[in-house]
């Protein structure tokens, strides 16, 4: 029988939760702005009804531990910490650019390359490229911050035939035509993108402690000043 986790995704707008290995797998999404305290303890509480299960018989908790937004990488650590310590079971970190990348596993050819993107906001991206090795994707490049424009020029200097992320689909203006690269999506990261790397790195024991987890936040400059907003704005 599947393991029975909760998955957590707060690091952009949306605000997801997924609950699966239970009577069935269910799944909730809101958009709530920066609201996401206000709902997401609300929204566990309904999927895991839905899905026929409780928090007393989870086994594990998944969240989106980067890159994303500052506060909403909290929230869904902070939240999965908590629910960690209290039924002392385990937790599983999962990156929000591999997530979105292992979507697309089943339409890739051994040794291909993916560039996920997603919005970073201040007009900025962050970025990752992989490599799809023995059912797996090695990353190339370590997720990184970016320009909008420098996104197909970071493809071609790694090698990547495919794209991916919610940043093609906000930036498509500035980044222009990818061809003769594919665009395989340009989803937000969510909840059940990241059930089956959950699954996955459970199931090989990848976990942490409630205690040892923890975001990797990549950019160190996390609002913008007054002058910065201003000139964001006339652009």
């Amino acid at each position: 029988m599947a393991s029975a986790l909760l998955c957590l995704e707060s690091s952009g707008n949306l605000c997801s939760v997924a609950v699966t290995g239970f009577d069935r797998e269910a799944y909730l999404q809101s958009e709530p702005g920066q609201k996401h305290t206000k709902v997401i303890l609300g929204m566990i509480r309904g999927c895991l009804t839905a899905a026929g299960g409780s928090r007393e018989g989870l086994q594990g908790i998944a969240f989106g531990s980067s890159p994303g937004a500052f506060t909403g990488l909290r929230v869904a650590c902070g939240l999965a910490q908590g629910l960690g310590w209290a039924l002392n079971i385990p937790l599983i970190p999962v990156n929000t650019l591999l997530a979105l990348a292992y979507i697309h596993h089943e339409t890739l050819e051994e040794g291909s390359r993916l560039l996920s993107a997603i919005d970073a906001r201040m007009h900025e991206c962050y970025c990752a490229v992989f490599r799809y090795e023995n059912h797996e994707f090695k990353e190339v490049t370590a997720p990184a911050l970016c320009k909008p424009s420098e996104l197909l020029a970071i493809a071609d200097d790694n090698g990547a035939e495919f794209l991916c992320g919610n940043a093609f689909r906000i930036y498509a203006d500035e980044i222009g035509d990818p061809a003769p690269k594919k665009l395989l999506s340009t989803d937000d990261v969510n909840a059940k993108m990241i059930v089956p790397l959950a699954r996955k790195d459970f199931e090989e024991n990848k976990t942490v402690d409630a205690a040892e987890a923890s975001p990797l936040y990549v950019r160190d400059h996390v609002a913008l000043t007054i002058e910065e907003r201003k000139a964001e704005k006339s652009r």
